[in-house]
């Protein structure tokens, strides 16, 4: 009885990360179409305007904690830096970004897709 109850609770804490993690993800890309924020060159979300919120911000800072987590990951199972992991993530990103978001040149200027 005691493992059912177990069970019943780790697959409702797992829905739940599960649909927090899809409200999340409808956030960041309503932030992306609305302008607010664009792929890094480096990996990571970043600001476009200087008039964000600081909602826009504290999302900006709630993603890239969480892409630097899972870049440390993967960094250390394939004997990559951090760095590394997050250009290829750029690139990977960059090729995924939609028509009218904006995502960061080599450079560092914002371009719009």
């Amino acid at each position: 009885m005691r493992r059912e109850n177990a069970m019943k609770n780790l697959l409702l804490f797992c829905i739940a990360i599960f649909m927090s993690a899809s409200v999340f993800a409808l956030d960041l890309q309503q932030a992306k179409s609305q302008g607010l924020v664009g792929e890094t060159n480096k990996g990571y979300i970043a600001v476009v305007t200087s008039s964000a919120s600081s909602d826009v911000k504290k999302l900006v800072s709630q993603v890239n904690s969480q892409r630097k987590s899972r870049y440390k990951k993967i960094a250390v199972s394939h004997g990559l830096s951090e760095v590394e992991v997050g250009k290829l993530a750029a690139k990977k990103a960059l090729e995924k970004t939609q028509n009218g978001h904006y995502y960061q040149t080599p450079s560092g200027k914002w371009n719009k897709k």
